[in-house]
């Protein structure tokens, strides 16, 4: 008999109790992420219907000024598909804002003739580049809209993603909402079609159970919206990596509610190499750190005047689920190696199984909420992408985590640009 027939055996004569001994860190840190996104969606979504009968629009309440706000350093080529996607929206009533972040690719003229053809409302251009944070508090000066959109230049939309992200401002309590974002640019390779299962499970799915718990933690920079004042009160965005993870537990911290728009469509370009991809995630990952544990740390601190349980909540739900589990797992695995020797590969392939199983209901729950009709084509990647996000992904977590708890490597990221990191507090 082969090793997996030897391991299926195994597997088969085995207790409950015995099961649970061997798949303990599938059941503490795989299940939980899968089985409560998926059982909150299902139920909310039985109650579609109605809901959307009774929600309001946009037109019965009646918006104040909006402003959108384009911060981009060398984006000739996307700002224009961009603006013109901006102007066939359903609600049209906004002024576009463009920064040219010390772009060297003639971006500036591109937006300076938006301007002139009444595309656009008013162009800045910096000389050197600031950042996407320096840039937007910069726009924010200009702009007059007490709703104020953040966009990625890279962008498009679908025709009432506008209207939507604006409904939620009704709520005086709420300070930020952010739309659905899904990948433009899927059928690119296999690592972007990757990321299109992942933004289904992720955004589309987890993001609307973040949000019936009150957990939505970053407002992403490539499609959010803010108040103006909530924006002000925090003090505008702080330059350097993850400023959208960053103002969203600011704006949190200060009582705000930050509001998920599943119906606010957003499509944008991901990276369509493994090495740009990796790169990007190291990135978020490294930011993800620095800003939760370093800037913020305070949130799990109960005697803090201002410590609140659902803030330490959600810092213990990311310590637990993403560094513990990343860390922990390659230590279950040489485990696995030591206690069951040549039993562990077919210990690791039925927990992939089990976990690929997950996966497919958890894309069909994302196609059917999105109503997107790309189920079965996703479900031909999902052997490959359970796998990458299983083995691969970890290890990119793992990199990062070490890399910026004992290196701080998010300070040495160029992202952000060196004037800019030395000017910054944290």
């Amino acid at each position: 008999m082969s090793d997996l027939d030897i391991g299926l055996s195994f597997l088969l004569t085995q207790t409950v109790a015995s099961l649970v001994a061997i798949f303990w860190y599938t059941l503490i840190f795989d299940i939980p992420r899968y089985v409560l996104p998926f059982a909150f969606t299902a139920v909310t979504m039985r109650n579609r219907s109605s809901n959307n009968a009774t929600a309001p629009t946009l037109r019965e309440i009646a918006p104040a000024g909006v402003s959108i706000v384009l911060i981009g350093h060398n984006e000739a080529d996307s700002i224009g598909a961009c603006v013109r996607s901006l102007k066939e929206q359903s609600f049209s009533d906004f002024e576009i804002v463009i920064v040219s972040d010390g772009s060297t690719d003639g971006m500036s003229k591109v937006a300076q003739e938006m301007v002139r053809n009444g595309l656009a409302t008013c162009i800045l251009t910096t000389g050197i580049r600031g950042g996407k944070a320096s840039g937007t508090n910069l726009a924010c000066e200009i702009a007059r809209g007490d709703i104020i959109i953040n966009i990625d230049c890279d962008c498009s939309f679908d025709r009432f993603a506008i209207e939507h992200l604006l409904i939620p401002f009704e709520d005086e309590r709420v300070g930020a909402a952010c739309g659905d974002i899904a990948p433009r640019n899927a059928h690119a390779s296999v690592i972007s079609q990757f990321q299109e299962i992942e933004y289904l499970e992720s955004i589309s799915v987890g993001k609307r159970f973040s949000a019936a718990i009150n957990q939505v933690t970053c407002a992403s920079g490539a499609f959010s919206a803010f108040r103006r004042t909530a924006l002000r009160q925090v003090g505008g965005l702080d330059v350097g990596g993850g400023e959208d993870l960053d103002v969203t537990l600011r704006l949190r911290r200060a009582g705000w509610r930050i509001a998920y728009v599943p119906d606010a469509v957003c499509y944008t370009d991901v990276p369509t190499t493994v090495y740009n991809y990796i790169r990007q995630r190291l990135r978020w990952e490294r930011d993800a750190v620095w800003i939760r544990f370093r800037k913020h740390r305070r949130l799990l601190n109960p005697f803090d005047p201002k410590f609140r349980l659902a803030e330490a909540l959600h810092q213990c739900d990311f310590v637990l689920f993403n560094i513990v589990g990343t860390c922990i797992f390659p230590v279950y695995v040489a485990w696995l190696a030591i206690n069951f020797g040549s039993l562990a590969i077919p210990i690791l392939i039925a927990m992939q199984i089990a976990l690929l199983i997950l996966d497919a209901l958890m894309l069909a729950l994302a196609c059917w909420t999105t109503g997107r009709p790309n189920f079965w084509r996703n479900l031909a990647f999902l052997p490959g992408y359970s796998i990458f996000m299983s083995y691969v992904m970890r290890g990119v977590r793992l990199m990062a985590y070490v890399d910026e708890w004992f290196l701080s490597g998010s300070h040495r990221d160029n992202y952000t640009p060196i004037k800019v990191r030395h000017e910054r507090a944290w």
